[in-house]
């Protein structure tokens, strides 16, 4: 009987501490792992109209942009030599939820102007600012890798919006804009 006994005890123990992989069949429902979602496709701006751009208030009496931005090496390339004001759109590819974190990649060449001046990028989200930058011109050449959680939710197919605008001929490069947080 006391083998009898150990046995049982020694099985109970082991069924005790081995722990089955959660599925579907057991009914456990576990949350999705956050994941990094792409939130823009460089292939699909398209300039925006005067009427619902969210910074028409830097917008210039004519704008001349004709070329000035186009898709290079996986990203968006604006040459304001060519572009004096930009605002294009696209639909946001992904749901953004406040908090999520914002992953946003972006360069420029060396600003030159000869008169001081300010540049301004900016991506709005619905027209809500979701992230904004100004830089001092004449400048060196620098680059943003940058990581914040969103001030903003917004669903998928939302209206996303870059903006900028600068003085002087310059050349700049939007890379990625991703999220974190879940699928869900």
């Amino acid at each position: 009987m006391h083998r009898f006994s150990t046995i049982v005890a020694s099985l109970l123990l082991v069924g005790a501490c081995a722990t089955p992989e959660p599925s579907d069949d057991m009914g456990v429902v576990m949350p999705e792992e956050p994941t990094w979602r792409t939130l823009i496709d460089h292939t699909q701006w398209q300039e925006q109209n005067a009427d619902v751009d969210p910074a028409a208030g830097h917008r210039p009496g004519a704008v001349e942009c004709a070329g000035g931005w186009y898709e290079e090496l996986g990203g968006l390339e604006v040459d304001t030599s060519l572009c004096n004001y930009l605002s294009i759109e696209q639909p946001l590819l992904a749901d953004l939820e406040e908090g999520d974190l914002v992953r946003l990649r972006m360069w420029w060449a060396s600003l030159a102007s000869v008169d001081p001046a300010e540049g301004h990028i900016a991506v709005f989200v619905d027209g809500m600012p979701l992230w904004e930058e100004h830089v001092a011109i004449p400048g060196p050449a620098e680059a943003r890798s940058l990581e914040f959680e969103s001030p903003i939710s917004a669903p998928e197919g939302a209206t996303l919006t870059l903006h900028l605008h600068n003085h002087g001929y310059n050349t700049w490069n939007f890379h990625e804009l991703i999220a974190l947080g879940s699928d869900t």
